[in-house]
């Protein structure tokens, strides 16, 4: 292979390479950065392999009512030079996500100006500094973290929440490794923040709160009056509305769109925060709203739970779907109730637990059943039908996918239902039940069928649904064939972060072990590695 002449070429050889060592983006930018003289908003987008129009394309996918043109990028990498503009920490911070970062590395360029403080109680050495999950940077020792915010905070609660934050590791009498510690932590904050808050100026007291979200990963998405509004709500429960819980409820749905495109990652720290924040307001919620605050902190605890499970986080799933299930009992939703139920025995028939997942299912229907949600029921069903197959359970399956099948008949023109389940999904899924049960022929039929019907955003989906068929092609030893739909899954692998379907498209590329010097395996291979999939 001959050597890359242009710089372009170049570049794109270096992000390859560093992508398939499984570098993440931040490193291959600082690379890029450090080998090519740009400054850090170049370098992560070159990073994203993208050109400064694909940028602004990627940008409009995401945030459609806040189009932005290529000349927007183009002025936010000349800053601060003369020629350039100063992106709004809105979208910096929108910029991180789309670069997979944190917003200080799209600052890291600029100077830094730390060792000009001669305060006495600072190390003449910058003290050292880690980034979090939700892509904060704070200082490794508690008490200059308490000085730098200006909170004045007791040295141990700032350290409870620096172990919270993951700044700092947690000593042995006090670990906050599960998402049960992790709460307790930021139900300290919130709970000082917001008496804080009547004691405080009230401009003050609103960056703190704002300040507390954005420690939390809540995206900063609404205007001025609008977080104002908010940071009030959460100064004095008392003034909880509907608009208030629409506004969570809105958040989760998106979070739960993005989720199908984009994978567990990109939304997992909003969802954390949505529930953060609904579980600080649930104390002084009024009666007639506490079950509908209750419904939407049920579905952000099972969103959480959903996308830890697609994480394969699986200790923090089940905690956080028991957490969403008896909220949603509290709020005495059964539809909810049911929801939670589903996603319980799915994890339980992943984790080769499927008489456990038998059991959630037909717990879940119980609670459907006490709805009118028919595309609920279906669901519940088609749980069972997944985890009899898992168990071997032929005949019970069968039985479980025609009952789904005919719910969902029934279901069309339905109302909004808490499940997103359609035909498309439900045929997906008897293919999915074929291949366990050892049926390719089947498999491929059903597969097939729902590849040309399945919504193409849900990628996590159609990246399974290509895993299945590959898998069944292998069963059939149509090895090329197998080795072009696992091609076409590490397509979707390769920009969606759910390690389940890694997972599962590993296991499958090592069932083509025996057939690994053909051609088609050698391809599959050269394309998994460019992915750092190999």
């Amino acid at each position: 292979m001959s050597e890359p002449r242009s710089q372009k070429q170049r570049r794109e050889l270096l992000v390859r390479s560093l992508r398939a060592e499984r570098k993440s983006r931040v490193d291959v930018a600082e690379a890029l950065r450090q080998r090519f003289r740009v400054n850090a908003r170049v370098a992560l987008r070159y990073a994203r392999g993208w050109s400064q129009r694909q940028a602004a394309d990627e940008w409009n996918k995401r945030w459609p009512d806040e189009l932005k043109t290529f000349k927007s990028f183009s002025c936010w990498e000349q800053w601060p030079s003369r020629t350039g503009n100063a992106p709004s920490f809105d979208n910096l911070a929108k910029l991180a996500e789309l670069y997979e970062c944190a917003v200080s590395d799209l600052l890291a360029d600029l100077p830094n100006f730390r060792h000009l403080d001669t305060a006495a109680n600072i190390q003449e050495t910058a003290p050292a500094v880690r980034k979090t999950d939700a892509g904060l940077v704070v200082p490794s020792d508690s008490a200059v973290w308490a000085m730098v915010t200006g909170l004045a905070l007791p040295d141990n609660f700032v350290a409870l929440l620096m172990q919270h934050l993951g700044s700092v590791a947690p000593s042995e009498h006090d670990v906050l490794s599960t998402p049960r510690d992790r709460d307790r932590a930021y139900h300290r904050l919130v709970g000082f923040l917001r008496s804080w808050a009547h004691t405080m100026y009230r401009r003050h007291t609103l960056r703190l709160l704002s300040w507390a979200a954005s420690v939390a990963g809540l995206p900063v998405t609404t205007d001025g009056d609008e977080q104002e509004r908010l940071a009030s709500v959460l100064g004095a429960s008392s003034r909880l509305d509907t608009r208030t819980i629409g506004h969570i409820e809105a958040v989760l749905w998106h979070c739960r769109r993005q989720d199908y495109t984009l994978g567990p990652q990109a939304v997992l720290t909003t969802v954390l925060a949505q529930r953060d924040l609904a579980r600080a307001l649930l104390p002084d919620c009024p009666a007639d709203l506490r079950p509908q605050l209750l419904s939407a902190l049920s579905e952000a605890s099972r969103q959480a739970g959903w996308l830890s499970f697609d994480l394969k986080q699986f200790d923090d799933a089940g905690y956080y779907y028991e957490d969403a299930r008896t909220l949603a009992h509290q709020a005495e939703n059964a539809g909810q109730g049911g929801l939670v139920l589903c996603d319980m025995s799915f994890l339980a028939t992943w984790q080769g637990k499927p008489r456990m997942g038998i059991d959630h299912a037909v717990a879940a229907g119980q609670w459907a059943d006490r709805t009118d949600d028919l595309r609920l029921r279906a669901l519940a069903v088609d749980m069972a039908g997944r985890a009899y197959a898992a168990d071997g359970q032929r005949d019970a399956c069968l039985s479980a996918l025609d009952n789904a099948h005919t719910a969902l008949t029934r279901a069309d023109g339905q109302a909004p239902s808490y499940s997103t389940y359609d035909e498309a999904l439900h045929i997906s899924i008897r293919g999915e039940c074929h291949l366990k049960l050892g049926e390719p022929d089947r498999a491929i039929s059903y597969a097939q069928q729902s590849l040309k019907v399945l919504d193409r955003s849900r990628a996590r989906v159609v990246g399974m649904t290509f895993v299945d068929l590959g898998e069944a092609y292998v069963q059939r030893n149509e090895i090329d064939e197998a080795a072009r739909l696992l091609s076409d899954a590490g397509d979707i692998a390769a920009s969606h972060s759910s390690a389940r379907l890694t997972e599962r498209l590993v296991k499958a590329r090592v069932s083509l072990q025996p057939w690994q010097h053909t051609a088609a395996v050698r391809a599959l291979d050269d394309r998994l590695t460019s992915y750092g999939l190999a």
